[in-house]
């Protein structure tokens, strides 16, 4: 039983319109990636490089059953066919090196030079393994004779004839590809939960035992510590010390003041270099105390901070991966079922079955970017904050020093740290 006009029209209209919003979403995903570094964090890399191939994919989805039209011998179904081959799978590998990223990063300890040195090997697994069979296909035919690339009803692609092909090249890597995706996922998000736990537990007990890390791998893969330099300049009623004072502290990545130093108010030089000691020869430092603010405080700080973090990590985590998992089942369920129906049933069309798929395939690009955008967030809202201001100049307001403004006189807030520096969780 065969399809009316009515449904070829409507698979057709969907599949166009699948591809060009999936057209729009590795657009945006491609022009952030260039405009801005602060998209720049591994996995929007392979994302980036993902993009590539929904481009392809979309070409030839938008093609939709045109070439069937023209002639299933002509170059414009061929080309089709080869663009569908090779490309939808490469998608599904590309999930694949995101989660070994997940991976690396989390069991290895892998840091962003270490992951982008991958990339290569990445790119060659996604893109040349589909190759092989892709290309192998122009030239493979049976004794009638009938090529491998042909009508597959949707558009041109493997026919029904070489229906094992379709199983044994396309839906069975890519299952098996799946299965790898979601085990890596559901072991690394065990691991997190697990030690989210013990961060909590030890955050309720006063304990001298050292917190375990929880890396969120879609965020920011171990990001190195630094140390931040800032110095207040107070008055005599603000914080003691003789004769009032500038009392520098040294704080790591986690927020614990680790060094402090008091130094005379009258001795400030402008413009001295960061991290040097801004004394006049007069006044000397008073000697550095390893804990000015109490261990007590310090340690129930850093307690209630890491139990934060494991919270958000953990969150942050749960949102990426049921964004994975459902991109790739939306995407890939509904066409699996239709193509065991072919394989029970091959003399019928089940035009439900068959326009789902039209619907979801072509739409890839636009989970990708989904995906990018969730991993992106405040990359994202910054953006959009410069396009406003951009378009409506009267939502400018005057750039000032985050340190200079509404603070008086007697209290300066000066950092020998970069202001633009990296925390954890907040991406590369």
């Amino acid at each position: 039983m065969g399809l009316s006009e009515k449904e070829i029209y409507a698979i057709e209209v969907t599949e166009r319109l699948g591809s060009v919003l999936s057209l729009i979403g590795t657009a945006f995903i491609i022009g952030t990636f260039l405009y801005d570094n602060a998209f720049h964090k591994p996995i929007n890399r392979l994302v980036f490089y993902a993009s590539w191939g929904n481009i392809m994919a979309n070409v030839g989805t938008l093609i939709s059953r045109s070439g069937i039209d023209l002639g299933v011998n002509q170059p414009l179904c061929q080309f089709q066919a080869f663009l569908i081959q090779m490309f939808m799978p490469a998608d599904a590998l590309w999930t694949l090196a995101m989660a070994c990223n997940v991976y690396l990063t989390f069991f290895r300890k892998y840091n962003a030079q270490q992951l982008r040195a991958l990339e290569w090997k990445y790119m060659i697994f996604c893109y040349g393994l589909p190759f092989l069979p892709a290309f192998a296909y122009f030239f493979v035919q049976s004794p009638a004779p009938s090529k491998v690339y042909g009508s597959a009803t949707l558009w041109c692609w493997v026919t029904r004839e070489w229906n094992f092909l379709r199983v044994a090249t396309f839906y069975g890597p890519v299952w098996v590809v799946i299965a790898i995706t979601f085990t890596i996922y559901l072991w690394a998000g065990k691991e997190i939960f697990a030690k989210r736990r013990q961060l909590r537990n030890f955050a309720n007990a006063a304990s001298d035992v050292a917190f375990p890390v929880i890396q969120n791998p879609f965020i920011s893969p171990f990001v190195s510590v630094k140390t931040t330099e800032i110095r207040i300049t107070s008055e005599l009623a603000d914080l003691p010390g003789k004769n009032g004072g500038t009392h520098c502290f040294a704080l790591n990545e986690r927020g614990r003041i680790i060094s402090t130093q008091s130094f005379n108010p009258y001795s400030v030089s402008v413009g001295a270099a960061p991290g040097t000691d801004i004394t006049s020869p007069q006044s000397a430092p008073f000697p550095r105390s390893s804990n000015p603010m109490g261990l007590g405080a310090d340690k129930n700080a850093s307690q209630i901070k890491a139990a934060m973090e494991a919270n958000k990590a953990a969150f942050s985590y749960c949102k990426c991966a049921l964004l994975f998992f459902a991109s790739l089942l939306i995407t890939w369920v509904p066409s699996s079922i239709n193509r065991v129906h072919s394989l029970v049933h091959p003399d019928v069309f089940c035009f439900p079955l068959l326009f789902i798929s039209a619907l979801v395939l072509p739409l890839q690009g636009f989970w990708n970017a989904v995906i990018y955008i969730a991993t992106s967030l405040p990359a994202c809202r910054a953006l959009f904050s410069q396009i406003l201001d951009y378009w409506a100049p009267s939502r400018k307001t005057k750039s000032s020093s985050p340190y200079s403004h509404s603070i008086s006189p007697k209290r300066s807030i000066r950092s020998s740290a970069d202001s633009t520096k990296s925390f954890p969780y907040t991406g590369i």
